[in-house]
This record gives C-alpha cells, structure tokens and sequence, in this order.
C-alpha cells in the first residue's frame, strides 16, 4: 500500500512536471514508464541538456545536467577548486565534478515527500538550474581549456 501511494504521489509530480513545461511551450521529450524529462536550453554560450526524473521510491524530483565537456587531466585539480568556490556560492543546486574522469553536472533536488510540488516550484526548479549553469559554464570551460586562471576565477 505504501509503495502505490509513494508511485500516485510521483506519477501526480510528474503530470505537474510535464504540465509546467507546455505552460512554458518548452520543448522536451519524455519517458512515462521511467517519470523522465529529457530536455534542454541553449544559454549565453554553451547549450545545457538537461533531465529530469520523478523518483518514486526516493519520493525526489532530480534535476541533472551534464556540462558538455570533459576536463583535460592537468586542469582537474584547478577545477576542483573552482567547483568548491562555486558550490559554496549557490542558493540551490550544486555542480557535481568527478576528478577521476573530469566530467562535470549541475543537480538540483526537491522532494515529493509529504508535498505537492506545484507549477511555481517547478519553474523555480527549472529556470534557476538554467541561470546558475550559464553563468558558469563557460568560466569553467575557459579554466579547463587554460584560457583562465584559477586565480582570475576566483576573483570573479
């Protein structure tokens, strides 16, 4: 009984998600079985792929988007550094960065738990993801690719 109450209570988000997207005329695909968005925004520089999953058993919504590139191995640890500081700047969301592999992704997390996640707070969820990946996608992009240092980063 639980679990069906935990897959109404997703299934419900999920209805809201998609619904809050046309309310927006975004486009997006998505994936019923599995409650995912697939979806994306090109910003001021760089485009942003970005999906959403309703998880049922968490009772989460998660917002994942994967930076479009891959940090050279000489620059990983430059990274690491900028990740905190930024991490450590952010409202809401957070970049994930994997220094073994250099790859990077913005998440953002809301649980479903005992609330009814409306229209306003997934636009929230969604256009704040949107404005914190942009403005620093391209500063990471440029520190990965040796066109910024560490040091004009973090005084920006």
């Amino acid at each position: 009984m639980a679990d069906e109450k935990k897959l109404r209570n997703a299934q419900a988000a999920y209805a809201t998600l998609c619904s809050t997207l046309d309310s927006h005329d975004w486009h997006y695909s998505k994936d019923d079985e599995n409650l995912k968005i697939e979806c994306g925004a090109q910003g001021d520089d760089l485009p942003m792929k970005i999906t959403i999953r309703v998880d049922a058993e968490r009772q989460l919504v998660m917002l994942l988007s994967h930076l479009p590139f891959v940090v050279p191995a000489d620059k990983r640890l430059d990274l690491a550094v900028a990740v905190s500081v930024v991490n450590d700047r952010l409202v809401d969301g957070s970049f994930d960065y994997d220094v073994k592999s250099g790859h990077m992704f913005f998440r953002m997390t809301n649980s479903i738990l005992e609330n009814d996640m409306g229209r306003d707070a997934f636009s929230y969820m969604l256009f704040c993801s949107c404005q914190t990946i942009d403005a620093y996608n391209d500063k990471f992009l440029m520190l990965a690719k040796d066109l910024m240092s560490l040091e004009k980063f973090l005084s920006e």
